[in-house]
């Protein structure tokens, strides 16, 4: 079973069709989406547990000797280049991939701002990459991937192998509990919300069964932001619109935020157990 990789490979394609992420509308989680997110992911960017992250994966990389001047890095899934800016200091060249334009046009802004000149943007999903067009195959000393959608099955992943000839990291979820999120799924569907996937668990198993010896560490997270009502209507509003069905949506969460609310501000509480993932190729 352990070397298996079809048996991980279908326990992964299985586990993703029951959880969260299913009951999402394609056309609803659509770049468009993520354009009206990437100015939140860049404002919590300078968030305490957000620079803490960002530091702990950066001293992995470094660790594991996957960044240095001679090299090009590839990131899946860049967003307003979180890491591909840090990382962008420390290698060669850094290729970001992203299919919001928002998102690249926050990254390119930043990059300009800081004196980077050695990122180029691309705009594209990864699974809309073709290795050989792009001259992608076995390219990048680093592939990086972290908490990206563009890995969720056995071929998605295989492609990030194949674009590196050293190394890669993978960073994902193996628990998250959104308070805000479940309780507003069971005000709208009357039952408990599905389970985000354990990706990062399936990345593992799939490297071992493929013969790699991928090394794999786990962490808690807690956050907790104090946002307006405003702030917080409109953030839950974009982050449960994939989902909604049910009449008058908008209008619960109006009602959720007014009652949550204390003295003018909501409390977001979330917790995370992350793992992080290194393997060389």
């Amino acid at each position: 079973m352990w070397q298996n990789a079809d048996y991980w490979a279908k326990l992964w394609d299985e586990e993703r069709r029951n959880s969260l992420y299913a009951k999402q509308r394609r056309e609803r989680a659509s770049s468009k989406w993520w354009d009206q997110r990437s100015a939140a992911f860049a404002e919590h960017t300078n968030e305490g547990s957000s620079r803490m992250r960002q530091e702990k994966i950066m001293n992995i990389l470094l660790r594991n000797s996957f960044l240095n001047p001679d090299i090009e890095v590839l990131d899946i899934g860049s967003g307003p280049g979180n890491y591909a800016l840090p990382m962008a200091s420390q290698v060669k060249g850094v290729v970001a991939l992203d299919p919001s334009p928002k998102m690249l046009a926050i990254l390119e802004k930043r990059a300009a701002e800081q004196g980077f000149k050695n990122i180029e943007t691309v705009n594209l999903a990864w699974e809309e990459v073709e290795l050989d067009r792009l001259r992608w195959r076995k390219r990048f000393g680093l592939v990086f991937a972290a908490m990206t959608p563009g890995i969720h099955d056995a071929e998605t992943l295989r492609k990030m192998v194949d674009a590196s000839f050293h190394g890669c990291f993978y960073n994902g979820f193996s628990w998250r509990k959104d308070l805000a999120q479940k309780e507003l799924w069971r005000i709208f569907y009357h039952e408990e919300m599905p389970p985000i996937p354990a990706d990062i668990f399936y990345v593992f198993h799939l490297l071992y069964a493929w013969g790699y010896t991928p090394a794999l560490e786990f962490y808690k997270r807690h956050t907790e932001r104090t946002v307006s009502p405003e702030q917080a209507e409109q953030e839950l509003t974009l982050l449960m619109e994939p989902y909604q069905e049910v009449m008058g949506w908008r209008e619960q969460i109006r009602n959720y935020v007014r009652q949550k609310s204390r003295n003018g501000v909501f409390s977001w509480r979330r917790n995370f157990i992350e793992g992080n993932l290194v393997w060389t190729v």
